[in-house]
């Protein structure tokens, strides 16, 4: 300490001298960047991944952090579990830890269709209940015995509903089925 003063009614009451030099450690303080916990239904494109924060002090954000934050996904599109690992972010004022999330695959609703429409006509509309992004294979057959047959290419929905047009010819009766390939 130089150069300090003392002022005041009570200043011939104290001394000061000088204390020399020291040093303080300033540690850097811990923050935990979580990935949020996702769910998707199967077939669907994986949902924008996000974090949270456990650990700012001074009413800091993530903006006083450095580089960008990266998201990996452990590989697979099958129902089940697969970990979402966030990087990227750096700071020379927190001790960062990384937190792995969960993205959890869950299995697409059975399709369900829909009343047909034109029905002993020439086009045959067939709709059924969907997930958008997923893809739905439809199939008909002429009598419960017959093999199942492929009406067209697969069919990947856009929205909650989807369909397709069936051209029976000259069949007076078909059956059909909707499924996830």
């Amino acid at each position: 300490l130089a150069g300090a003063t003392l002022t005041g009614t009570a200043a011939t009451n104290y001394s000061l001298t000088s204390v020399g030099t020291t040093t303080a450690a300033i540690t850097p303080a811990a923050l935990v960047i979580s990935a949020d916990h996702k769910t998707k239904t199967f077939g669907a494109g994986d949902p924008a991944f996000t974090a949270s924060y456990v650990g700012f002090v001074n009413s800091e954000t993530p903006a006083v952090l450095g580089g960008t934050l990266t998201f990996t996904r452990a590989p697979g599109q099958n129902v089940g579990s697969y970990l979402i690992t966030p990087s990227g972010l750096t700071s020379g004022n927190y001790a960062i830890t990384f937190n792995p999330g969960t993205l959890t695959i869950t299995a697409a609703p059975a399709p369900v269709i829909l009343p047909l429409t034109g029905a002993g006509t020439a086009n045959v509309v067939i709709t059924w209940s969907a997930v958008s992004n997923v893809t739905y294979r439809v199939q008909y057959k002429s009598d419960l015995n017959s093999a199942w047959v492929n009406l067209s290419s697969d069919i990947t929905a856009t929205n909650s509903i989807a369909s397709t047009t069936d051209h029976p010819g000259g069949a007076t009766q078909r059956f059909y089925q909707v499924t996830i390939p």
